[in-house]
């Protein structure tokens, strides 16, 4: 008895009874977020600057001071700064999931632009598509410009074939005013310069290139505007691209969020079998078929991606709020136990420790996207064209999400065996300890069961 009271008044003191020793003041407290494409130089979160609006209101009335016991001190501060210490000791990761969810982001929100876009599509692209699979011109240019900008590179608004080989967008014009556009005699000469109309129309060369007011300028501010800044991130991922085809990556992500519809009634009647509700409908059912299969998968599986990524700091913070709650409670009904100190010493270093498994599996995560698209523009591409690349994006997010939730479960449940062993080795050691009272005891109880019934015999 003596053993265990001794052994219950030394858990007491070090993990039961509060110490003026080891306070845990707020003051003290900070964190230093990983720098992030959008956020490059983040800000230290402290007491005073939370960075955040719980920080603000939660802990509105809590003391700023708080004494805890030696041992969860020392707990605390050793697994913190050994997961602190890990974390900065592993490879630099990439943060190319962040492009990804900024990409998807990006979308034309002005319905002037939105409708610009399609008088583009109708008026330009569409006659230069027709004309360019008509002829298929097989000249050294055009092939060099398929070599540099991709075999793909013709099946875009803003290609570059279109744009460098003559008779294609330095040639054609709308056939009607475009607003915003002024009227140029020299190129407007269908019109009266008596009496010259409202606006003009540029050549689409001119349309889409121009540095004050064209169409590809006007989609890279909108992707900026709807999206944090889409082409600063696109060159901090690819900055040994040319500028042309960074601005290329901008543009044709906010096209795949935002792509753009006929805006003739004309080319409507005369190149579908039907109108009216009936096309409406029947568009319905083409385009839910070809938004299905690998696409809804793959869709799914980002959207569930991004949720997990950014609720798992959170379930972290949880599950130890949750622990440091319940400590007080497991010290006494464990009557004191030294075990109970080891293991719950084990279990707040688990839990903490799973931020260096989650920025491991974000390291294995960006070392993937980078095997599986080594060309950066290959890679800026991927999400402007999902459909084509959306099997090989499922399986990358498929192992990326496993490794996210799969590590933590592991490296948990290994530290579980590792502390039911710690626990049973510390009864174990303290067994011959216990041996010779219990002996003791035992021969006592006997001795005095001998005089009591010799006694009784007398």
């Amino acid at each position: 008895m003596e053993i265990e009271l001794f052994l219950a008044l030394f858990v007491v003191v070090l993990a039961g009874q509060p110490a003026a020793l080891t306070p845990l003041n707020a003051g003290t407290l900070s964190y230093d977020p990983h720098p992030t494409l959008v956020a490059p130089t983040p800000g230290t979160a402290t007491v005073a600057a939370p960075e955040s609006t719980y920080g603000v209101t939660g802990f509105t009335g809590s003391p700023a001071t708080v004494n805890i016991p030696v041992w969860w001190y020392a707990v605390l501060a050793m697994s913190s700064g050994f997961t602190h210490a890990v974390v900065e000791g592993l490879p630099t990761a990439s943060d190319l999931r962040t492009y990804e969810q900024q990409a998807r982001l990006a979308t034309i929100a002005d319905p002037r632009l939105r409708q610009e876009v399609s008088d583009f599509f109708s008026e330009c692209y569409v006659p230069a598509r027709s004309k360019y699979q008509a002829e298929r011109p097989a000249i050294p240019s055009v092939a060099a410009i398929l070599t540099n900008y991709g075999n793909d590179d013709p099946d875009w608004m803003g290609s570059h074939v279109y744009r460098k080989t003559p008779g294609y967008y330095d040639t054609q014009r709308p056939s009607r005013q475009i607003s915003g556009w002024a009227y140029d005699p020299v190129r407007d000469t269908e019109y009266d310069p008596a009496s010259p109309p409202t606006w003009g129309k540029p050549v689409c060369k001119q349309w889409w290139e121009d540095n004050t007011q064209g169409l590809r300028l006007k989609l890279i501010d909108e992707a900026d505007a709807t999206s944090a800044g889409l082409s600063g991130l696109v060159v901090a991922v690819a900055p040994t691209l040319a500028s042309e085809q960074q601005e290329d990556a901008v543009v044709r992500a906010v096209l795949a969020s935002a792509p753009p519809s006929w805006s003739s009634n004309e080319l409507v009647a005369r190149n579908t079998t039907s109108t009216a509700w009936f096309g409406s409908v029947q568009n319905m059912i083409k385009g839910g078929l070809a938004g299905g299969g690998v696409v809804t998968a793959s869709a799914l599986f980002s959207v569930t991606m991004t949720a997990v990524l950014q609720s798992l700091p959170m379930v972290q913070a949880l599950m130890l709020l949750g622990i440091y709650a319940l400590l007080p409670m497991i010290v006494v009904l464990s009557r004191y136990s030294l075990s109970m100190m080891v293991v719950g010493a084990m279990a707040i270093c688990t839990v903490k420790f799973w931020s260096v498994l989650w920025y491991l599996a974000l390291w294995v995560d960006q070392n993937l996207i980078l095997s599986m698209y080594p060309d950066a523009n290959t890679f800026l591409q991927i999400f402007a064209n999902p459909g084509e690349h959306d099997a090989k994006r499922m399986l990358l997010n498929m192992i990326t999400t496993s490794l996210y939730l799969g590590l933590p479960l592991l490296w948990s449940g290994m530290m579980a065996w590792a502390g039911v062993q710690v626990g049973r080795s510390i009864e174990s050691a303290s067994n011959p300890i216990k041996a010779p009272a219990q002996d003791a005891g035992n021969q006592g109880g006997s001795i005095g069961k001998m005089a009591l019934t010799k006694g009784k015999a007398r």
